[in-house]
């Protein structure tokens, strides 16, 4: 027996076995290499790019600018599109609509296909398990927003930071970088939960991209609809667009402590969907079985 093994080309093997949690590292990686496949993704990310070339040149621009004329670099700040929590605040903003027209079609092809075309029967029939998968789904549109929002948001405070007169600006305003962070795990997180939740009950193309857009679209004009008839600001946190831009400004230190609804109860609903659409997914995989 050993030697017909040999004669086919087996071989035993003496390597030490990975976690199962290092299959949502591959999910990732595959999903990552699918969308970059997509010519309608690199248009999208083109746009992104975009708005961070104009900041990146604009700073460039800035910093040789304040070593001749300091009036006309002070009239440059006017723009917020230097170093300044608000501006890195306003940057990210932007970028994440980018990531929104992204998901829109994203989630179709990484999370609707698995259920449409059994890919979800492929993924659970290996050595993947149920957590493993939805951990690795949510990471892999968690890591398409960071690379859109995030990174670029770190590539422009190094910027600054190397293009200042000194280095102290790392010092004085170490804050931003946190800011940035944090920024983007919000806007990474509750995305990526709430387009796996969507994805996973509405997996067909035309319906989810419709329904993922008037999750930010249609809910925000309701917001501002029922704010206007009842006069009651606690409607505003029906607009999911503008709780992740208000929870941004807070990561930055922009928010006003006087503002309603406040960061607390913006964290709470952003928090409290979350919740909800982790359990719809759950539920969503526990009810495929596979047969082994």
């Amino acid at each position: 027996m050993s030697n017909a093994l040999d004669q086919v080309g087996y071989r035993a093997w003496d390597g030490r076995p990975h976690s199962p949690w290092w299959t949502c590292l591959t999910l990732v990686r595959f999903g990552i290499w699918v969308i970059f496949r997509r010519w309608i993704f690199w248009l999208l990310i083109g746009l992104g790019l975009m708005n961070f070339l104009f900041h990146f040149a604009f700073i460039y621009l800035k910093a040789t600018i304040t070593i001749q004329s300091g009036e006309m670099a002070k009239f440059m700040d006017a723009y917020r599109v230097t170093g300044t929590g608000d501006a890195f605040a306003d940057f990210m903003h932007a970028q994440a609509g980018i990531t929104v027209l992204l998901l829109a079609f994203a989630g179709s092809t990484l999370i609707g296909g698995d259920y449409r075309q059994g890919g979800m029967v492929f993924y659970l029939s290996r050595s993947i398990g149920k957590t493993q998968y939805i951990v690795g789904k949510i990471l892999t549109i968690a890591t398409l927003v960071l690379l859109i929002t995030m990174v670029p948001a770190l590539v422009l405070y190094v910027q600054y930071g190397v293009l200042s007169s000194s280095l102290d600006y790392f010092i004085d305003h170490w804050t931003i970088g946190i800011g940035i962070i944090g920024y983007g795990l919000v806007l990474g997180l509750f995305q990526a939960v709430l387009l796996c939740a969507i994805a996973a009950w509405i997996p067909r193309t035309v319906p989810l991209v419709m329904t993922w857009l008037g999750m930010f679209t249609l809910l925000g004009i309701l917001a501002h609809v029922l704010h206007d008839i009842h006069d009651n600001s606690h409607w505003l946190l029906l607009s999911l667009w503008e709780d992740m831009l208000h929870l941004g400004q807070w990561c930055f230190g922009a928010y006003s402590a006087d503002r309603t609804p406040s960061v607390v109860e913006t964290a709470a609903v952003l928090g409290g969907i979350s919740a909800v659409c982790l359990l719809l997914i759950v539920r969503r995989v526990r009810a495929v079985e596979v047969v082994s």
